[in-house]
């Protein structure tokens, strides 16, 4: 794995200093292209829409950051990139899954394909105390890579399930594998402090605080920053273990009043369908939900025959013929596609993008999902000439990526 370095030519600036609070408008707008260079280095036309400044504004900006060293830019062609100069510090996302966890990192400077990443085989279905100390030992070796004089920056933690954005808290009901007390923000800060102790690094700046978020929610941000930038309505459907949505509107997270925008798994297909852990009956989720999927196979494998070991299993037979998966992967995408297009007669998306274990099933899944998208949805909601595009994600670790960009934009430092 590759450590960062800080270029020997760089500014010595902390990135905690230049995300320490802004006074004054001129330092708020200062701030704001700092925080959008951060995520992704861009030209002035990409910088106004993100930072939501006039064009006069950021160019005002740029030029007094480049006069003090904190940006860059650059010709390309006809466009000014403008990126962040090499700075001290290192950016973090956590996903934290049913089953596994992933882990990304970069120097604050460097771009999405130079992150290093981990993926551990421990998720909140491990137990807290479990997986607590897996990923808090995780991001601090993986911190380490990068040698001195770098440290934590900022981190941000994508968990399954909702958060309201009142209260920081899970929105309710509080579903398994949470408890209504379950904070793992603040659990996960104070294992990395714990382990900060223990290493004797008691006069090292302070930790970031950890910011959280509904993982689908940060795979729609991240979709939305790399790969479908300008995009005016993004719907990113995640589905995995469980199924849910993130909706990026106008620039930003659309999370609802308290949360629960788009629960999707939790949209009701079957009246007298199986209960579902939210009280409901007959949600998305318990029918193409992975494990749900699998278990249904072992119902008609029985004993006699070896069973599909999990999804990825499941799909790998799919691939070499097997009938039985193909039919239920088809099956899968068919549902989704219909949940999927009453969504697009309600919002008018101009990207649809499925991730999540499933979405690795490719057309297996994305063909029929397609094909049911255009049978429930208004034909106004899906035509080509529109723009309107269905696709798996093509941002790696998108839930992660998007948790570390939550970080950056998010986190602030008192002076």
């Amino acid at each position: 794995m590759r450590r960062g370095r800080l270029d020997g030519r760089g500014t010595g600036v902390r990135l905690r200093e230049l995300l320490s609070g802004a006074r004054g408008a001129k330092q708020e707008n200062r701030q704001k292209i700092i925080r959008a260079v951060l995520s992704r280095a861009g030209n002035q036309t990409d910088l106004v829409r993100r930072s939501g400044m006039s064009s006069a504004t950021v160019s005002e900006a740029v030029r007094e950051l480049e006069r003090n060293g904190i940006v860059r830019t650059e010709k390309q062609g006809r466009d000014t990139l403008v990126r962040l100069a090499p700075v001290e510090g290192v950016a973090v996302g956590v996903e934290l899954g049913y089953q596994k966890t992933v882990i990304v990192g970069r120097l604050a400077h460097q771009e999405r394909h130079e992150c290093v990443s981990r993926t551990l085989q421990v998720g909140a279905s491990s137990g807290e105390t479990h997986w607590v100390r897996a990923v808090a030992v995780a991001v601090q070796e993986l911190v380490s890579e990068f040698g001195e004089p770098h440290d934590l920056a900022t981190l941000g933690l994508a968990v399954p399930r909702m958060i309201s954005p009142r209260t920081g808290r899970f929105a309710p009901p509080t579903l398994p594998p949470w408890e209504k007390e379950s904070v793992p923000d603040v659990s996960l800060a104070e294992e990395l402090a714990d382990l900060r102790a223990a290493a004797g690094g008691g006069g090292r700046p302070s930790l970031p605080r950890p910011l959280l978020d509904n993982d689908a929610n940060l795979g729609a941000l991240a979709e939305s920053v790399y790969a479908h930038s300008g995009r005016e309505i993004l719907l990113y459907v995640k589905a995995s273990t469980g199924v849910g949505a993130g909706l990026f509107v106008g620039g930003r997270l659309f999370r609802g009043a308290n949360g629960v925008a788009g629960e999707l798994g939790h949209v009701m297909v079957d009246p007298n369908g199986r209960f579902c852990l939210c009280g409901g009956r007959g949600c998305l989720e318990t029918l193409i939900g992975a494990d749900r999927l699998v278990d249904r196979a072992r119902l008609v494998l029985g004993d006699k025959i070896t069973a599909y070991r999990g999804l990825a299993d499941m799909i790998d037979k799919a691939r070499t013929g097997d009938a039985l998966a193909g039919r239920m992967l088809r099956e899968a995408g068919t549902q989704l596609g219909y949940a999927i297009g009453n969504v697009c007669n309600i919002i008018n998306p101009n990207v649809v993008v499925v991730g999540g274990s499933l979405a690795q099933a490719g057309s297996l899944v994305l063909g029929p999902c397609r094909d049911a998208i255009e049978a429930t949805a208004m034909t106004a909601a899906y035509e080509a000439d529109t723009g309107f595009v269905v696709e798996a994600s093509t941002v790696e670790h998108a839930s992660a990526q998007g948790a570390l960009l939550l970080g950056l934009e998010g986190t602030t430092y008192r002076d």
